[in-house]
């Protein structure tokens, strides 16, 4: 039978069982993904078994494995004799192992391939092949209990940094907590998706081309967490000390705080908390339409050392189906890689698709390789220490990011 399976730095458990019982199979397909377990199901199970039901001569086992152990448990897999087949992957890896030669090319002849967004093509082609089939693009934006806002006579999320101020000022006065506001992941956000939108210069800055230190887009960006500091929308101490991934989401589904830049791929959790009102909106800026901060995130890649290639290709190839792909679109709130590709994302994201349809649209750096993956800890870590010492210069927290870029290349 068809199981998914947590893996841990190496340590396999076993998981759940999802499938069917057991029938005779020829081929077994070795699946891993950090996607498909009860946290974030992303709609694989279900998939998984349309696939199997579809292709009865192929058995899927699908391990789980957390993005954070990917790097750590699939290159000794990848370098040795036991790769699994298709692997769940970003752009990150793909540059990493496609340039080791551990990827098979997709081609770019491929039916989907010639259907991709035009934006998405430079970042997953290189050299004329292609290494990744992408299956979504998710929002990351700005979560805002509108029973909250209401409460403080606010009556729509605010888009605008001036909204903003007023927002928390107003919540503020009313005993309402503003804002959950991380330095592990939600302060970044706010900075990285102000600081953009004041520059043209994202890849230069991840090439060195530019620095940091002397940009203006992100001296104002860190200027506008001061900003907001003043205007009560967050006590920075607080903050530094949430975890972004646990703390943080419990403590905005408890209706402890107002708003919380995050992703998307939480609208389906916050989505099953009894009496939650919430909209996804875009992340206030000086733009009147705000940032969708854009994230390129996963898709399906093969191994070049798997003994099936053709059933691989035809796994990967049933998720470029528009009615299959659309079942994980429903399940992570995502909006479709290819061209007239439906969204995935429920009612309350409208604030967000409006932010997309006026232009607000900026692609998260990291995902599409502008900047260099060690700097994303760096800044992380530099604005939850920015968070603790606000008296720290500006300088201080972007040096190091320019330090990074330089060791990165």
């Amino acid at each position: 039978m068809r199981r998914i399976k947590r893996a841990f730095f190496g340590a396999a458990v076993s998981g759940m069982v999802l499938g069917h019982a057991a029938v005779a199979q020829s081929v077994t397909l070795d699946v891993t993904a950090w996607k498909g377990n009860e946290a974030e199901p992303a709609g694989l199970p279900d998939l998984i078994a349309d696939f199997e039901a579809a292709n009865p001569d192929i058995d899927v086992e699908l391990s789980y494995i957390s993005r954070l152990d990917t790097d750590v448990v699939l290159p000794p897999r990848l370098q040795g004799n036991n790769a699994p087949d298709v692997m769940m992957t970003d752009m990150p890896l793909v540059d990493i192992w496609a340039g080791a030669g551990l990827l098979a090319d997709l081609g770019t002849g491929s039916e989907w391939y010639g259907r991709l967004e035009p934006s998405l093509v430079p970042s997953v082609t290189s050299d004329g092949a292609i290494y990744i089939m992408p299956l979504e693009v998710i929002g990351m934006g700005n979560f805002v209990n509108m029973d909250l806002l209401a409460q403080a006579g606010i009556n729509k999320a605010p888009t605008t940094i001036n909204e903003l101020h007023a927002a928390c000022r107003m919540l503020d006065a009313a005993g309402i907590r503003p804002m959950i506001f991380t330095g592990g992941f939600s302060a970044p956000l706010f900075v990285i998706a102000n600081g953009l939108e004041q520059t043209d210069s994202a890849r230069a800055l991840g090439l060195a081309e530019k620095s940091f230190t002397e940009s203006d887009g992100f001296n104002a960006s860190v200027d506008l967490v001061r900003g907001l500091i003043d205007s009560k929308c967050l006590d920075p101490q607080e903050q530094a000390g949430l975890d972004p991934w646990s703390t943080a989401l419990t403590e905005f589904k408890a209706g402890n705080f107002a708003m919380m830049p995050q992703g998307a791929w939480n609208i389906g959790d916050f989505s099953g908390v009894e009496g939650l009102n919430f909209a996804f909106a875009p992340i206030p800026s000086n733009k009147a339409s705000g940032v969708a901060l854009d994230l390129f995130g996963i898709g399906w890649s093969i191994s070049a050392q798997t003994a099936h290639p053709e059933e691989a290709r035809r796994f990967v190839e049933f998720f470029a189906e528009a009615a299959n792909l659309q079942k994980m679109l429903d399940a992570e709130s995502a909006y479709s890689p290819f061209q007239g590709g439906a969204s995935g994302t429920p009612d309350l994201a409208a604030p967000y698709d409006q932010a997309r349809v006026d232009g607000g649209v900026i692609m998260y750096p990291f995902a599409v390789l502008d900047w260099p993956k060690p700097l994303e800890r760096e800044i992380w870590d530099s604005l939850t220490g920015f968070l603790l010492d606000t008296e720290k210069s500006n300088e201080a927290v972007l040096e190091r990011w320019d330090e990074v870029v330089e060791d990165a290349l």
